[in-house]
């Protein structure tokens, strides 16, 4: 009787890389270093890890596409501990994106998820002090009704505090995700007309909020993405360009 063939391979050890950037992630991320710190330059690396240069610089591009770290070149560049924990998230999402697997009515079909309920429970249990912060976000608004970019950067504030205010990491690292490919998406083609009836919405939500009123809060988001993803459709758009943020060719207005 002949065998069965083996279904496992021998275990094989890391490469010394691996091990490199495992420490250095593990430090990250228990705060021993600290947000923008400078890490020391690859020699002194290598000297203390007991490696190669190489090695310690192959360690390095892992945790940059990881988001950990970030290198920058010229004068007082080096490598430094950043917090870019969604880059890969939003990597792994573009290319799905470019790839045709999802559109953008995917990426609202997910703020839709997510957004409604997460206003309901900042309506539930915001304080004084959180509902001070949005207000200063609205008093911004006001201020810049005419500059359409602004505007549009100030009312995405707006959905990324009340993503935050849940105190919940991921739904805020998701929320931030999907807000920044679809601003990305239609840079430059929504109207000052749409970011205004957008801010008159997120007025609305911070009077339901004030008033804790979780339900309202969620029916009023979900009637701000809803025209907001109206306005997608109007223009065709579904998908990245080849640039990343660019529309496809026949889906500009």
């Amino acid at each position: 009787m002949v065998a069965a063939a083996p279904k496992f391979s021998a275990i094989k050890r890391k490469k010394a890389y691996e091990q490199v950037a495992q420490t250095i992630r593990r430090q990250v991320l228990s705060g021993q270093l600290s947000l923008g710190e400078r890490l020391p330059s690859e020699r002194d690396l290598a000297e203390q890890f007991g490696v190669s240069r190489v090695v310690v610089r192959e360690a390095i591009r892992t945790l940059e596409m990881s988001g950990i770290l970030r290198v920058q070149k010229g004068a007082g560049g080096g490598t430094f501990v950043a917090a870019a924990y969604a880059k890969p998230l939003s990597g792994a999402i573009t290319n799905l994106l470019e790839g045709g697997t999802i559109s953008l009515d995917h990426l609202f079909e997910l703020r839709l998820m997510l957004e409604p309920p997460a206003a309901a429970q900042v309506a539930g249990r915001a304080g004084p002090e959180q509902v001070a912060e949005l207000e200063e976000i609205l008093a911004q608004a006001e201020q810049v009704v005419d500059d359409s970019e602004t505007l549009r950067e100030i009312n995405l504030e707006f959905h990324r505090r009340l993503a935050v205010m849940t105190g919940n990491p991921l739904l805020a690292a998701l929320c931030e995700t999907v807000l920044q490919l679809l601003v990305d998406s239609l840079r430059g083609n929504l109207s000052i007309e749409t970011s205004r009836s957008v801010q008159e919405f997120h007025r609305r939500i911070v009077e339901a909020i004030r008033a804790g009123d979780p339900g309202l809060a969620r029916q009023l988001i979900e009637g701000d993405l809803g025209q907001l993803w109206r306005r997608y459709q109007e223009m065709g758009v579904t998908g990245l360009g080849p640039r990343g943020g660019e529309p496809t060719e026949g889906t500009r207005p």
